[in-house]
């Protein structure tokens, strides 16, 4: 259980009103190991250990990053419900490159309608 004992959760079940999260035994219960960790974590504690991490040299490299995926550059995970998920690392997100085509045929039609004037 990584450390989280039944205090942690009584804390996540206990009511807001005393300091707790307010959730249900039955909300906890359906929680990633992952979630319950970062709803225990201190706000101020993250954003300290933010600030550390963006300092020059603690940051994560896309070469380190790129290390982490296979030869074919895609990366292996887990979502909530534990179907697996691959994704691949790319130079661009998709929202990227799609705001960069929209903006390319945006580009042409101004040309177009210039030259039809």
């Amino acid at each position: 259980m990584y450390g989280i004992t039944t205090w942690h959760i009584r804390i996540l079940c206990e009511n807001p009103w005393e300091g707790g999260a307010g959730y249900t035994p039955e909300q906890v219960g359906n929680m990633t190991l992952d979630e319950v960790l970062m709803r225990l974590a201190d706000k101020k504690v993250l954003k300290a250990k933010m600030n550390r991490s963006s300092r020059k040299g603690d940051s994560v490299t896309l070469k380190e990053v790129s290390s982490l995926a296979s030869s074919d550059g895609t990366i292996k995970g887990r979502s909530k419900d534990g179907t697996p998920i691959k994704g691949r690392i790319r130079g661009k997100s998709v929202a990227r490159e799609l705001m960069e085509k929209q903006k390319a045929l945006a580009e042409a039609n101004k040309k177009d309608k210039r030259r039809n004037k």
